[in-house]
């Protein structure tokens, strides 16, 4: 009975305490729209609020039991009758706030949160170090399996959250729900308090290992095993999702695959990883090396397996050793400290200090490198040898790499082969020391090293990182590529830099080229508003004198953009009032004076990550009144997965405007205006109405959901993506 009060606490504080993350997000995006600042904002306040919550309870440890539950308690009450978290997410608190979204997005953020989730977040953060003491204290048995309670209520909410809840919740529903939850964990929380109070047991139960002071280089040890599994799920996430199988919620299987590691790792019930599962790690460690330092991103299918088996395999293995090194309960709230700290500063080197400093996803081979040494000694693992025989090797090693690189491209003309030539050889070298675990991993961070080095010599042109990813521009068969992973962002003729010839979803003879045809026919002119910019292609399309701004978020866009060593659309555009402007597209067009626009062209979509709230009815809504009488919003919706046509057929029926559709092999648009007359110039067969459309089914900025726009059949769009 006593076990199931305190599991069942722990597993609902989890459940809310993941939930409440993405909530905070939908409330936000509307406001801040992609602004990087403020989301980079978001991870750092949600990462501190982690920590204080896991220092205040090891802090308090050292106070009498009764003063720790009288004091928890309290707090609890405090959040959940004055604070009231999530209690103004329809925007009441913004005036209080006295920030401006748009002018103080980091500032508005920081504040939101503070005021809306704070003090519940870190009290939640609190319940699982808190309450498994309190279980040791009660003369419970080992109380690290808890935890295990902890992860399941993270996976159940990871799970439910895009599946179950945003699929039938709006936003305030959604709130009303954790406040309920909040209040509910709180009397659980209350409840396990007087359990603990009431035992007549004075001292935790006894466990494997001393009771002293855990040493130094034993809590360095703790955070640098829960660093390693984090680096990994923030590499494997970005890499998974942008340069292989860019799939909408996918990030929500490495997430599990993570939580799932834990759950292994600290139950009682599940065995170590054998010496077999670990070699065979070792084996996949070094592929993945190779395959993401030489950026292959083929066969798609099964370098994402790999990835993501090796992600669970390494996640297991470093947790593992977490919780077979775990203290006596004397010192519990300390290992979560020093875990949390670990998962922390794995999560900010790989989110934001890399995109800052590397210009490629070198973090994430080396993370995968260095998860190699959380092995145990077991099997062929033997122990160490010296320091500078290991640093001889992984030197020798490097030297090799980049000779290759140099040499590979002279003596062989297929870029393949010059990629097997340069990392095979190191690759074999490398596991050849598989069972030093650190002359291995040395080894391998020497291919990642010799890689960065050498990563001029690849086929791509230029590579530039930021919060949003890496952009490259790629030269292949006489053409010249604008690409985020596997996603086109635009096309150019090299032989054709000298003129405005779109190309690629842009071209003339497709949707958008009909669609400007058609405009120009009618008669019908003004300012147009461009949102998404690409490599400026959409620019080909404005003649001489017509005023035209186009909205872009990346900052790295702009720049390879509007520099004509690599794109020249922008520099031979016909009008010469076109203006480029760095913002978000929502908020860049809630400037704009009402009723003056022509156009306005939204080619956000075409990447395989959906910025939702350019597809709400208040999204919608503000399109409609930047608009003149006559004119059309006009919406790219090409898309590999989803079928965003749904989205704004249902957006449309509900705000009572009118659409048209035209799709063929170039791309995919969609033409919408305020009254069906304003749509005459596009005719069939070309164009045909807009079908199909639900206003109950319609997104807005507090009801929003991927699952909905999978397609006829969800089993299967991931069929799709690798056809």
């Amino acid at each position: 009975m006593r076990l199931a009060i305190y599991a069942s606490t722990i597993f609902g504080s989890a459940l809310l305490l993941f939930a409440v993350q993405p909530m905070v997000g939908k409330a936000l995006l509307p406001r801040l729209g992609g602004v990087p600042g403020a989301w980079t904002a978001c991870l750092l306040f949600f990462q501190a609020a982690l920590l204080v919550g896991y220092a205040y309870v090891w802090l308090g440890a050292r106070w009498p039991v009764r003063v720790r539950v009288g004091v928890h308690v309290g707090m609890l009450a405090l959040a959940a009758l004055a604070v009231a978290p999530l209690g103004s997410l329809d925007g009441s608190l913004d005036g209080a706030l006295g920030l401006s979204p748009t002018e103080a997005p980091v500032a508005y953020a920081l504040a939101f949160l503070a005021l809306e989730v704070g003090l519940a977040f870190t009290l939640l953060s609190a319940t699982t170090p808190l309450l498994s003491s309190w279980y040791a204290r009660a003369g419970g048995e080992r109380p690290y399996g808890l935890y295990v309670a902890s992860n399941a209520g993270s996976l159940g909410a990871l799970l439910a959250y895009p599946f179950l809840v945003e699929p039938h919740l709006d936003l305030a529903a959604q709130a009303a729900a954790f406040r309920a939850g909040f209040a509910a964990v709180a009397i659980a929380i209350a409840i396990a308090g007087g359990v603990v109070v009431a035992s007549s047991v004075g001292a935790p139960a006894a466990l494997p290992g001393p009771r002293g002071r855990p040493t130094l280089r034993r809590r360095v040890r703790w955070a640098g095993l829960a660093f390693v599994p984090a680096a990994l799920l923030a590499g494997a996430t970005a890499h998974v999702s942008t340069d292989l199988a860019p799939i909408p919620l996918l990030w929500v299987l490495p997430l599990a695959i993570y939580l799932l590691s834990f759950i292994a790792a600290f139950s009682a019930r599940v065995p170590a990883p054998s010496a077999l599962v670990e070699r065979a790690a070792c084996l996949v460690a070094t592929v993945l090396v190779v395959t993401t330092t030489s950026h292959a991103n083929s066969p798609a299918l099964l370098l994402a397996a790999l990835h993501l088996a090796f992600l669970g395999v390494a996640s297991w293995v470093a947790h593992r050793r977490l919780a077979e090194d775990a203290p006596h309960p004397d010192h519990l709230p300390e290992l979560y400290v020093w875990m949390a700290l670990g998962g922390v500063l794995g999560t900010l080197l790989s989110a934001v200090v890399a995109p800052l400093v590397l210009p490629d996803l070198w973090e994430y081979p080396a993370a995968i490198a260095l998860a190699c040494m959380a092995r145990a000694e077991q099997g062929v693992v033997v122990p160490d040898r010296a320091w500078r025989q290991d640093l001889l090797h992984a030197g020798g090693l490097a030297a090799l790499v980049v000779a290759l690189r140099f040499a590979a491209p002279l003596v062989l003309d297929d870029p393949q082969h010059v990629q097997v030539a340069s990392f095979a050889p190191a690759a074999l070298y490398a596991y050849r020391w598989m069972p030093l675990r650190r002359r291995f991993t040395l080894c391998l961070l020497a291919i990642v090293v010799a890689a960065g080095l050498t990563h001029g010599l690849g086929g791509w042109q230029l590579t530039t990182r930021s919060f949003f990813g890496v952009l490259r521009v790629v030269d292949r068969d006489g053409e010249r590529h604008l690409l985020h992973g596997t996603t086109l962002h635009g096309s150019q003729r090299l032989d054709q830099r000298d003129a405005c010839v779109p190309m690629t979803y842009y071209v003339r003879e497709g949707p958008l080229g009909a669609a400007f045809a058609a405009h120009r026919a009618a008669g019908r002119s003004g300012p147009i508003v461009a949102v998404g910019l690409g490599t400026g292609a959409i620019a080909c399309y404005a003649v001489p004198d017509e005023p035209w701004r186009i909205l872009e978020i990346n900052a790295d866009v702009v720049r390879i953009a509007q520099d004509p060593a690599w794109f020249t659309y922008l520099a031979n555009a016909p009008s010469d009032r076109l203006d480029v402007v760095l913002a978000d597209g929502r908020l860049g067009l809630e400037g704009q004076p009402d009723g003056a626009l022509a156009l306005v062209v939204l080619d956000a979509f075409n990447s395989d990550a959906v910025p939702v709230h350019l597809l709400t009815r208040e999204a919608m809504r503000l399109y409609l009144a930047k608009l003149a009488p006559d004119g059309w919003a006009v919406l790219h919706l090409s898309n590999r997965v989803l079928d965003l046509r749904r989205a704004v057929a249902h957006v449309v029926a509900a705000e009572g405007a009118h659409a048209v559709l035209s799709d063929d092999e170039h791309a995919t648009y969609v033409v919408v205006a305020r009254d069906r007359a304003a749509l005459a110039p596009l005719t069939a067969p070309r164009w045909r109405p807009l079908e199909g459309g639900d206003p109950r089914a319609a997104w807005t900025d507090a009801f929003s959901s991927l699952v909905d726009v999978l397609g006829d059949d969800p089993r299967h769009f991931v069929i799709r993506l690798f056809e």
